[in-house]
């Protein structure tokens, strides 16, 4: 009995930590991304974010709409996906027009900062100002 109980636990240990560190890369964690949007933030309505991995069949979207009140200079975006590279794709909208953008991103927990502020200026038309 005591023989069954030397082979037993460490297997089930090996076992255990195995099956950790197969799944454990693709366990959601906490990512906060900021889409900086600059000296633009005032002429922005909407801003859509969409994450797509296709490594991991992943995908997340969220809507922050600003309508009534100033998009804030960076938008902050928390959410629960596992880490990895995706492919994220900026739609943002403004009172007389929008752009699409999209940027590679390596998320690994913590925080990940985008800067769209040029991009979304000349898109909106206001030209970059310093």
């Amino acid at each position: 009995m005591k023989a069954d109980r030397r082979v037993i636990l460490p297997l089930f240990a090996a076992v255990t930590l195995g099956l950790y560190f197969f799944f454990a890369p693709r366990l959601p964690r906490e990512q906060v991304v900021e889409v900086v949007l600059g000296d633009a933030a005032p002429k922005v309505t909407e801003v859509r974010l969409a994450y797509d991995d296709s490594s991991h069949d992943w995908s997340s979207e969220v809507d922050l709409s600003f309508e009534g009140k100033p998009a804030p200079r960076v938008v902050h975006h928390e959410s629960q996906m596992p880490n990895g590279e995706y492919k994220l794709t900026i739609d943002v909208t403004g009172r007389d027009r929008g752009t699409h953008l999209e940027r590679n991103v390596k998320l690994a927990g913590g925080t990940t900062s985008v800067d769209v502020s040029e991009a979304i200026m000349t898109a909106l038309g206001q030209g970059a100002s310093r």
